[in-house]
This record gives structure tokens, sequence and C-alpha cells, in this order.
């Protein structure tokens, strides 16, 4: 009977040892910064991943504890306070959807979700306008508190068209042109670009409507 060995099979000779061992060594003295940097990613990896493991432990165990102290009953109504409130923003939007829709005056409506702002009159859509919404932000206050731009029907306090053209809604959102598209709105406010917003300007004035949903 015949036993064949695989390469893989063969056990290094003392020599080939030496030989790694040089070939190593000669690595680390050639890059000792690379190596260091290496270990040093390597070693703030797992202190991250231990920091994240930790804190999940942490947030389910206070969660856990928080509904552990609840009674039925009060997990009860909070549930139900929590999916009463979802139903009055659904409700609220859609009433200014309608709202919108059948105004009988020129008016503004920005859908918020899907970044559209559209100039109507009852019901008949005059123009359709791309528009970018700021990250949530809560105006007047401190810059960090976030919030959602508040739904519903606003009112153009005053309508700048020398310059940089925009509309102050009251509250202090503003609807700008820029045709800048890299990044967000400023916060708290809407932008749409330049062609768009001159194009509507001399429809516009102070005291129309502007509807949030």
């Amino acid at each position: 009977m015949t036993t064949s060995f695989s390469h893989s099979d063969r056990r290094a000779t003392p020599r080939e040892h030496d030989r790694r061992r040089k070939a190593w060594h000669t690595f680390r003295t050639a890059y000792p910064t690379f190596l260091a940097a290496t270990a040093t990613l390597f070693l703030l990896l797992v202190a991250l991943d231990m920091w994240l493991a930790t804190r999940r432990w942490s947030y389910a165990a206070e969660i856990g504890w928080l509904r552990a102290g609840m009674t039925a009953a009060e997990r009860q109504r909070s549930e139900i306070i929590i999916q009463t409130e979802q139903d009055k923003l659904r409700m609220a939007l859609e009433l200014a959807k309608q709202q919108a829709h059948w105004d009988p005056k020129l008016h503004l409506s920005v859908a918020v979700d899907s970044g559209r702002m559209y100039l109507e009159r009852e019901g008949a859509l005059l123009r359709d306008m791309r528009v970018a919404i700021a990250p949530e932000h809560v105006l007047g206050t401190t810059a960090g508190t976030a919030t959602i731009i508040p739904r519903g029907q606003r009112t153009i306090v005053d309508v700048q068209s020398s310059g940089a053209p925009q509309l102050v809604l009251n509250g202090g959102t503003r609807i700008y042109a820029s045709d800048d598209t890299l990044g967000p709105a400023t916060p708290g406010d809407v932008r749409v670009s330049i062609s768009d917003l001159k194009a509507v300007l001399p429809s516009i004035g102070a005291g129309m409507s502007v509807y949030f949903y």
C-alpha cells in the first residue's frame, strides 16, 4: 500500500522555522510604525465593541426595570396615550391636507415627507416645486434641541425679493431660494431653487397661507 502526503502535511524543518523568524524580525524592524498603528487600531476597535455592548446591556436593563415597575394598568394606559398621540398627528396632517386642497385663495403647500412644495388654489395645482427640508430643529431655542417643523397652517409675514429672495413665515420659518444642492437647508427652514421661487414670487404676498403636512 502506498501512502501519499500532501505538501501541507509536511512539517517545517528547523531551518524553515529559522527562516520564518528572520523574515518576521526583518518585517518588524522595517515597519515598526505600521505595526504599532495596526495594534493600536485593533485595541481601540475591541474597546469600542466592549463599550457599545456594555451600553446596550445597560439600556436594555434600564428599560426592563422601568417596565417591570409599571403595573399592567399603567402599561396599558401609556400604550393608549402613545396611540392617541399618533392618531392626533395623523388627523392633524390629514386636516392640513384637506384645508390646503380646498382653500379658495392662492396658497403654498409643503409636503414635508416628500420634499415638494405646491402653489395651489381651490384644488388646482399651479406649480410643483422640489424643496429641501431642514433637519429637525426647535426655532428660538438653543441649538441641538430636536423637534419637527410644526405641521399645519402658517402665514407669510414678509416677502423679500431683493438679493436672494425669501419668504418669512410666522414662527420664524423661512422659505428661501438657493441653487446649492450639496447640503440640507438651514435649521428650521425650507430651501427652494431660485428659478422656482422667482417664478411664483409675483403671485405671493404677506398674509398668504402656507400649509405644512
